[in-house]
């Protein structure tokens, strides 16, 4: 079992930092295309209101990129509140109250 939760959690950790990442560049592509339509209307000399309804537009898919990314890392966070190392390394059950342990010392080899 402890094999499998190291190999769905190495998978999982790798999917997370992909989808981040591609929220990341589809965030600064949604700014990035504000940010032209802006420049656009401006650089031909247009009024102000002009193409408003499609910046509200691109703007808006700002917002929704932007709480995508917020909603991702509060996922991330969500996974490492799990501690998979933690449970990977035994069963899953509370240990019994009064459970003690022992101590544990080396013992030399017992090579033939």
């Amino acid at each position: 079992m402890r094999h499998e939760i190291f190999a769905a959690a190495r998978q999982i950790a790798g999917d997370v930092r992909l989808s981040e990442n591609d929220l990341d560049v589809a965030l600064a592509g949604n700014a990035r295309l504000v940010a032209k339509l802006l420049d656009a209307r401006r650089e031909a000399g247009l009024p102000a209101r002009t193409g408003q309804a499609a910046v509200d537009r691109a703007l808006q898919a700002v917002r929704h990129t932007a709480e995508a990314r917020s909603s991702l890392l509060e996922m991330h966070a969500e996974l490492a509140r799990l501690d998979l190392r933690e449970m990977a390394v035994g069963d899953l059950t509370e240990c019994p109250d009064g459970f003690i342990t022992g101590h544990l010392r080396a013992v030399p080899s017992q090579a033939a």
